[in-house]
């Protein structure tokens, strides 16, 4: 029998695809910015070696105040994404973000949220990176940790004895 696996997408252009794998306690990230291809390929791998649940997509809209190329980008990303995880075969659900960040406990507003999540990222799963080589905050791969972090909860992964996966990392 295969271990479950869940990912969480945020799709921004500066966003990330996150497995996250309870019983091997394993964290795997692939950014957006590489190409579509190298992301399905990244699919076709955990499928091999997981049963992947569902693919929880962050639900987001275009931006207000942002010029029309930048969303149009967004758009463009999001399709792609979108249509990355529907070629799994896969459950696809999304998120509306105040969901999900409601679930993990963000208390902070506007340009603070952000900040927030990270935290709460870092305290849930310490020894996964969220920052970059020189510190700066990640935010599109703990954003996509805790998609991932929430669909694990609201899809109630569950071990033969019915008692819930605990979800840590190693990474």
């Amino acid at each position: 029998m295969k271990p479950p696996l869940v990912i969480g997408i945020d799709p921004g252009i500066r966003g990330a695809h996150c497995a996250l794998m309870p019983l091997s306690n394993q964290v795997v990230f692939i950014k957006n910015d590489v190409k579509p291809i190298e992301i399905k390929q990244w699919y076709d791998q955990l499928l091999l070696e997981c049963d992947l649940r569902v693919i929880m997509i962050e639900n987001v809209h275009s931006i207000q105040g942002v010029s029309a190329k930048s969303n149009f980008m967004f758009g463009y990303n999001t399709g792609t994404v979108n249509a990355i995880a529907a070629l799994t075969g896969s459950m696809v659900d999304l998120v509306n973000p105040k969901k999900w960040q409601k679930h993990i406990g963000v208390t902070a507003k506007g340009s603070e949220i952000k900040k927030n999540v990270a935290s709460i990222c870092e305290r849930l799963y310490p020894n996964v990176s969220v920052r970059g080589p020189r510190g700066g905050l990640l935010d599109g791969m703990s954003d996509a940790l805790m998609v991932a972090h929430y669909a694990s909860q609201h899809h109630l992964i569950q071990r033969p004895d019915r008692t819930q996966y605990a979800i840590q990392t190693n990474a």
